[in-house]
């Protein structure tokens, strides 16, 4: 049956959120602390066993988890092809099997400081970077966050170092590309600048420059700390506190969320990428993505009950708490159950309505 514009004209109020989210503590039996976690550091929500599974699980255990996992990993190192523009064909070649930066990450035999160098010495970064003036620019600007036009002087000496020509950058003297990443990963500001960027990326928030410094140290002390960095700020009470208000939800997280909470499992790499590319493409992804959610609903519905196998009260309420990681309020509750009684509408009209709300591009 087409989605009813009756319902999806619906106006869902967004509920108070969980005493222990204003009070700044994880709450793992709040099933939207659950999926923000989920989104944050793996990139999609949990399935249905893992949001049973996490809500008999200390904060502590499941961070710990998921920080450790090759999805944790494989989420990294596609946020950072996506901040350095490595998309669609700019990307590197895939890896040999046990060779990739997340399989070698995981395995603790390459740092995040060297995968970051590493990305910016590859043949994808200079080629999506042609030039001396392009090269040094973005390398000095996304990984020391140095505006260039400020600093003419140390962008004519990155230059000349990637010509060929024997330079001093920083104090130190080289003479190729691959010198020019070396000395700029080395700079303090370099770890500063990645603390400060990740930070941000996961607990949506600026964080204060004392923590930044401390922060930068420990992971430049020992670059193999940054995960355990991750793990300090999603239980930190900033963390929880953030969860008062929504955050607009990136291409990757909606999409790895859509296809977790309708199908069970994440799309395949490549649709992935295709998909995500036509979101960033658009100023708005808002009415894009609707029409995505729409059309995998559309592919999946075998899955769904038919309507005389359900309890309307039930499967609203459940419905809720799957994708929104909340109860339905009184009213909401009240006005999809008359909805439902008045024009016979199933499962996927309920699904379709949810999907598609504004709500549901947010965490």
């Amino acid at each position: 049956m087409p989605v009813g514009s009756l319902l999806l004209s619906v106006l869902i109020c967004v509920a108070s959120q969980s005493d222990a989210a204003l009070e700044g503590e994880l709450d793992l039996s709040d099933p939207r602390h659950v999926r923000a976690l989920y989104l944050d550091l793996v990139g999609r929500t949990p399935n249905d066993d893992e949001m049973a599974m996490a809500s008999g699980t200390r904060p502590d255990i499941l961070v710990r988890h998921l920080c450790a996992s090759e999805e944790f990993w494989n989420q990294w190192f596609e946020e950072e092809l996506f901040y350095f523009l490595l998309v669609n064909n700019a990307r590197p070649e895939d890896a040999p099997k046990g060779e990739s930066l997340p399989e070698r990450l995981g395995e603790g035999t390459i740092t995040v400081p060297d995968a970051v160098r590493s990305i910016a010495s590859s043949q994808a970064f200079n080629r999506a970077n042609p030039g001396n003036d392009t090269f040094v620019s973005v390398v000095l600007e996304q990984l020391l966050g140095m505006k260039v036009q400020r600093n003419k002087a140390i962008l004519e000496a990155g230059k000349k170092m990637y010509d060929g020509q024997r330079a001093s950058l920083f104090g130190e003297k080289g003479d190729s590309q691959s010198d020019v990443v070396r000395i700029v990963t080395q700079q303090d500001d370099f770890f500063l600048r990645m603390v400060e960027r990740q930070y941000q990326r996961i607990v949506g928030r600026s964080p204060s420059r004392d923590d930044v410094e401390r922060w930068a140290e420990e992971l430049q002390a020992d670059g193999r700390h940054f995960s355990s960095l991750v793990q300090e700020w999603v239980l930190l009470p900033v963390y929880a506190e953030r969860l008062s208000t929504y955050r607009t939800k990136s291409d990757r997280q909606f999409l790895g969320g859509l296809f977790v909470d309708l199908t069970g499992d994440l799309p395949d790499a490549l649709t992935m990428r295709r998909l995500r590319t036509a979101l960033a493409s658009l100023a708005d992804a808002a009415p894009l993505r609707a029409v995505i959610a729409r059309v995998l609903l559309d592919k999946d519905i075998v899955s769904l009950p038919a309507r005389d196998e359900v309890d309307p009260q039930n499967f609203i309420e459940e419905s809720f708490a799957r994708f929104f990681g909340r109860p339905p309020t009184a009213n909401e509750a009240g006005d999809f159950l008359l909805v439902w009684q008045q024009m016979e509408v199933g499962p996927e009209t309920i699904i379709a309505a949810l999907v598609t709300h504004w709500e549901y591009q947010n965490y």
